[in-house]
């Protein structure tokens, strides 16, 4: 970021300033990191207080700190209602002070895989702040606006939400010319009730949009007409698979195998061809999303084909690895819904060796965990595919039907049969891809499998 200084950030926080004006250099809310030169602003949640550790900031290298009341602290100190308030207020000003055009995108699945397409596109003309990891929810949307530097020309900021009202508070720190909803489905379903309940948190991205900024959805969707009225006056594009009536559209798709994917892209600015290193049909579809939100902040045919080739691997999201000559590993871990996995099942059967599906269960599904977990068992059996899965969601759907010994409780033993499966293959062709929620901890299954099979050891 650039500097600031205390006085400078009185009236966007409405704060008071007690003690002398000075220039921050940093703004942070983890007393865990240096942050010399840096202003401390003191989150409070339901379970901490961070001004309790406001000394803690001070030998961390902070030099001022926003809080909710005055501490008894020989430093600097912006007094605010709310901190969490505050925290998004200096992110907002410092995006506007800097003058920087943003994009957003949210969805039930994909949005990282989405926001990370345009950023390899966007980044062959531009230089581009985009959000790192999961920074996407009320707290991680101003941290990403604050890594914001003079050299950056656009922003790619992933909002993402598990209640109603979310998107509407960050998507107005972000303040969007092009707004991408990339999907709506039963993902986080618990937070919102329903999957009308989803809709309406996954439409605050086109809130307040003006006709002069662009909104994009999936052309032929249940919930198009939706976000279509949502959107209004802004101007509408629609993207989809190979739907031709959309203005962006993918055609001639060619597999590639695990490796990828190769299509025609159609746009209003033409057709090019493309190849992205990400499996499955999904991902075709995700690129062409991720097209339509990069051309709506400039980018033009050769910058989405050079930036959707050079894209790297996205940890934890069909993330292809080599574990041994005959063994094949789909790093999938970082999250999961009912859609995602679908894809997943989707990828292993299309594969011809053996298929290993290993499943965490899916968190926040409400009155649905149960038939979710349910049909992706029923899918993955008969789709022979071999299910080793982890979490009480899917004990009870296994205990139904007879096959309680593909339920594990505890990573440790499921990888451990897992190898013992894999080494009675005896060197045919084998492809292991693992899923799961955030809760169930799934890259704990990844890395043990990639350190036994790179270093060898006993499991």
């Amino acid at each position: 970021m650039i500097p600031l200084t205390l006085a400078e950030l009185q009236a966007p926080l409405n704060a008071q300033l007690h003690g002398q004006d000075l220039t921050i250099e940093q703004v942070s809310t983890d007393t865990r990191q240096a942050m010399p030169k840096g202003l401390f602003i003191a989150l409070v949640g339901e379970r901490f207080d961070a001004h309790e550790f406001a000394d803690k900031a001070l030998e961390q290298g902070a030099i001022a700190l926003i809080v909710e009341r005055k501490l008894a602290i020989n430093v600097p100190q912006l007094v605010v209602a709310d901190c969490r308030i505050a925290l998004g207020q200096v992110g907002s000003y410092l995006r506007e002070k800097l003058g920087l055009a943003c994009c957003a995108i949210t969805g039930s699945n994909g949005k990282t895989t989405v926001k990370e397409m345009c950023s390899a596109i966007l980044t062959q003309s531009k230089q581009v702040l985009a959000t790192k990891g999961n920074f996407n929810n009320d707290i991680g949307v101003p941290l990403s606006l604050l890594r914001a530097e003079p050299q950056h020309q656009v922003g790619v900021l992933e909002l993402g939400a598990n209640h109603i009202g979310e998107i509407a508070y960050t998507v107005n720190l972000v303040k969007p010319q092009a707004a991408l909803i990339n999907n709506v489905s039963d993902a986080h379903i618990e937070g919102f009730g329903d999957q009308h309940g989803v809709l309406k948190a996954k439409s605050e991205l086109f809130l307040d949009l003006t006709a002069e900024q662009t909104a994009i959805c999936e052309l032929g969707s249940e919930y198009q007409a939706y976000l279509d009225k949502a959107a209004s006056p802004a101007a509408v594009q629609h993207f989809a698979l190979d739907n031709k009536q959309a203005d962006f559209f993918a055609s001639n798709i060619n597999s590639i195998g695990l490796t990828g994917s190769r299509f025609s892209l159609h746009t209003p600015l033409g057709q090019v061809d493309v190849q992205i290193n990400l499996a499955g049909e999904h991902n075709v579809k995700n690129a062409v999303a991720a097209a339509a939100l990069a051309m709506a902040m400039g980018a033009n045919l050769q910058h989405v084909q050079q930036g959707l080739a050079s894209l790297e691997k996205v940890p934890g999201r069909v993330n292809l690895q080599s574990l041994s000559a005959s063994i094949n590993l789909i790093d999938d871990s970082y999250n999961a819904n009912p859609a995602s996995f679908n894809a997943a099942v989707d990828i292993l059967a299309s594969f011809e060796g053996k298929r290993f599906l290993i499943a965490g269960a899916m968190g926040e599904m409400g009155q649905q965990t149960k038939q979710v977990h349910k049909d992706l068992v029923s899918r993955a059996l008969d789709s022979n595919i071999s299910l080793y899965s982890y979490g009480a969601s899917f004990d009870e759907v296994l205990a139904e039907i007879g096959q309680s010994s593909l339920g594990f409780d505890s990573h440790d033993t499921l990888v451990k049969q897992l190898i013992k499966s894999l080494e009675e293959q005896a060197g045919k062709a084998s492809l292991v891809l693992v899923k799961g929620s955030r809760s169930t901890h799934m890259e704990n299954v990844v890395k043990q499998l990639q350190q036994y099979y790179k270093k060898g050891l006993e499991c």
